[in-house]
């Protein structure tokens, strides 16, 4: 069976963030994956003890959630245009780009408005 897309990773990462499922999200990233912040590329987290403590902390909220408003994809990369909410600062306006390698992401730049 081949690797999902994609864009069935970011749409699965994606219920999984607004289930607050730390173990079936976590699961969708490589061991060593990254997660920038953008313009400044900006190493929020590398690895997935690192990515793990910042979900945990940010799915203890019970009103947060993203909504995706826009998608695009190019080969290994899908792109979303997001509204989170239920975080300091809310609604956080995101556009998220996730890099997928082998059914896993491995990397995700995020530019927030």
């Amino acid at each position: 069976m081949p690797a999902p897309t994609p864009r069935q990773i970011a749409a699965l990462q994606l219920d999984r963030y607004n289930a607050r499922d730390l173990d079936g999200f976590c699961s969708l990233f490589q061991e060593d994956a990254e997660l920038w912040e953008l313009p400044a590329m900006t190493l929020r987290a590398r690895g997935m003890a690192a990515i793990r403590a910042i979900y945990a902390d940010r799915f203890s909220n019970p009103d947060l959630f993203c909504r995706v408003h826009a998608t695009i994809d190019l080969g290994e990369v899908a792109i979303d245009r997001e509204t989170v909410t239920g975080v300091p600062g809310a609604p956080l306006e995101v556009i998220a780009q996730y890099h997928v390698v082998e059914g896993k992401i491995a990397k995700v730049f995020f530019w927030r408005g």
